[in-house]
């Protein structure tokens, strides 16, 4: 997977242009707890990258809904490039650090 998208090549794109046209939240679990990755698809860039800065993402200009799957959601499948990098096995929230596994 690509290395997702900084902070400043971000703040550089708007001001020659670009615009994010979506973003989409994936929940996977990290050990006992749940990471939350925040995906952009961006004017400049092909596909959907992940967001490699925490600031509020009002700062660059996205008034959009932003989702929030669970990895291995059946819905992910309509991001093909995504969901072919996501894993779809293995304990998936609220089972984190558990033996629950979604099957």
């Amino acid at each position: 997977m690509a290395s997702g998208l900084q902070e400043g090549e971000i703040r550089q794109a708007l001001l020659e242009g670009g615009r994010i046209r979506n973003v989409l939240i994936v929940s996977k679990c990290v050990g006992a707890a749940v990471e939350h990755l925040a995906y952009l698809r961006a004017s400049w860039r092909r596909d959907f990258l992940p967001l490699r800065t925490w600031n509020d993402r009002a700062d660059f200009g996205f008034r959009g809904c932003i989702p929030v799957y669970i990895a291995g959601d059946p819905e992910l499948a309509r991001y093909k490039a995504l969901a072919r990098e996501l894993p779809v096995a293995g304990p998936l929230p609220p089972h984190c650090g558990t033996a629950g596994l979604r099957g």
